[in-house]
């Protein structure tokens, strides 16, 4: 893209073709996750010999991981097995890669893992924002989340 217009209707495109479907905890529940990919080049805004950099920012929105006892239907539970394997998968990645007596990193277990697989670990930065309920009807998933975020620092 050349310009902000263009990256928002690509993001906005993205964003209408995001699975969601009502569960007990969230009218509007992300039911896979979404990876939004920009690659960017900076390079100076004068004619000159330096190089361009290439930079590739991943923008990840993890489906949560909900309880299946408080799913009520059939396919949400479906779904939130793939969505709990799925991070069990990047958490399994993410671990293996930041031990350094381990020498293979799975990144094939999942299709998250292996599109992230130059994003973990490595020369790469990463910030985790956790969205957890205050409610107390909500606590186990809460407390999960929390853990899940600790053990991904």
């Amino acid at each position: 893209v050349r310009n902000e217009e263009e990256a928002l209707n690509f993001l906005f495109e993205g964003e209408t073709k995001k699975t969601v479907a009502g569960t007990m905890m969230n009218e509007h529940s992300s039911r896979a996750h979404s990876v939004y990919t920009l690659h960017i080049q900076s390079r100076p805004r004068m004619e000159s010999a330096e190089k361009v950099i290439h930079s590739k920012l991943h923008l990840v929105d993890l489906a949560g991981n909900e309880r299946t006892k408080k799913l009520s239907q059939q396919e949400r539970m479906k779904e939130a097995n793939y969505i709990n394997k799925s991070l069990s998968f990047l958490e399994q990645v993410v671990v293996a890669s930041c031990d350094n007596k381990k020498d293979h990193v799975p990144y094939r277990q999942s299709k998250l893992t292996n599109l992230l697989k130059n994003s973990i670990g490595g020369n790469c930065q990463t910030v985790m924002i956790a969205n957890i309920w205050p409610e107390e009807i909500n606590l186990e998933e809460t407390i999960s989340t929390l853990k899940f975020a600790s053990r991904m620092m």
